[in-house]
């Protein structure tokens, strides 16, 4: 027998999450969501699909066992201007509904208790319900397995003719002659006070789109104090910082989160694209995922297209 409850009691919904999430993705993890919930608290609205199992010896009255065991979970919050959503779903590019392996066939029932109004995007899946639903964009990843550098990812990913002109454009930044603005470039890994430079030029970049603008920069900073992998690079030009970027490295994979360049160096994004790449392979990761977007670089990088979903209820 299914029976669905709901939670709004943040520690109960963390027992849950903890339960049942399958900790494969970066965005799996309760540690992540949570540094970026803690600071937009909206009302927490968990729906727990429970499974009751009755032994036979239950059944003819003679004893035997009844077992409830949690197999399916839908974790929302409700924002306050679009309503239900997936838990600090803003900061996070990919969102899913939890299934005990093998119970896929719950995925709809789950979302069949969603209240309206409702809207869910970045969601993540192959099972037959996810893969029907509207499709809102893609997620951009690449295999690194057998690669030993950057080299290594231009053969395999470019044409010839292309593969020069990225190479001559990157010689120009690390030979010094990109113009007034190019040259004496370090290379600054995980140093902490490097973020906020991050955050203006995140901001710079992107504008009005940049989530900086409207949601807590507190949250991006404390997943430097989760103990996950972090991988936080400045470029910096006489000590100025013109680049930056953090990563996470999380199961085999690098997750290129969140970046900003100054406008004054040409090419400097391609710079700090190829030094990430570079970052992941030394660490060992079998895919680099560079997140949600085409962003006016991925497609033209040969990235391999994930396709991610959208669920609006009104």
């Amino acid at each position: 027998m299914l029976e669905f409850k709901v939670i709004t009691d943040l520690a109960t919904a963390r027992q849950l999450w903890i339960e049942l999430s399958p900790g494969e993705s970066v965005f799996d993890l309760w540690d992540f969501r949570y540094c970026f919930y803690k600071y937009e608290p909206y009302p927490l609205y968990f729906i727990a699909a429970y499974e009751t199992e009755v032994s036979s010896l239950a059944l003819s009255g003679v004893g035997g066992s009844v077992e409830t065991k949690l197999v399916g979970l839908m974790p929302l919050d409700k924002h306050p201007e679009h309503g239900y959503e997936f838990l600090a779903e803003d900061a996070c590019e990919e969102s899913r509904p939890f299934v005990r392996p093998g119970r896929e066939e719950l995925i709809p029932l789950l979302y069949a208790q969603v209240p309206a109004p409702a809207k869910f995007f970045d969601i993540s899946g192959s099972d037959f319900y996810t893969m029907a639903l509207p499709l809102e964009d893609y997620k951009y990843t690449v295999s690194l397995g057998g690669w030993r550098d950057f080299n290594d990812f231009l053969t395999a990913r470019q044409s010839p003719k292309k593969r020069r002109n990225i190479k001559q454009e990157l010689r120009e930044i690390e030979s010094n002659s990109n113009g007034e603005d190019s040259g004496n470039l370090e290379i600054v890994w995980n140093n902490t006070p490097d973020i906020e430079d991050l955050f203006e030029l995140n901001v710079e970049n992107f504008g009005e789109d940049s989530y900086l603008n409207q949601h807590g920069r507190q949250g991006w900073r404390e997943l430097l104090d989760t103990g996950l992998n972090c991988q936080l690079v400045a470029v910096k030009k006489d000590g100025r910082t013109v680049a930056a970027s953090l990563a996470i490295y999380y199961n085999h994979t690098y997750y290129y989160l969140i970046n900003g360049v100054t406008h004054n160096i040409n090419n400097l994004g391609k710079y700090l694209n190829k030094i990430n790449i570079e970052r992941a392979i030394s660490l060992g990761a079998k895919f680099f995922d560079a997140g949600l977007g085409d962003c006016n670089w991925k497609e033209a990088w040969h990235f391999d297209r994930v396709p991610q979903y959208k669920f609006i209820k009104l």
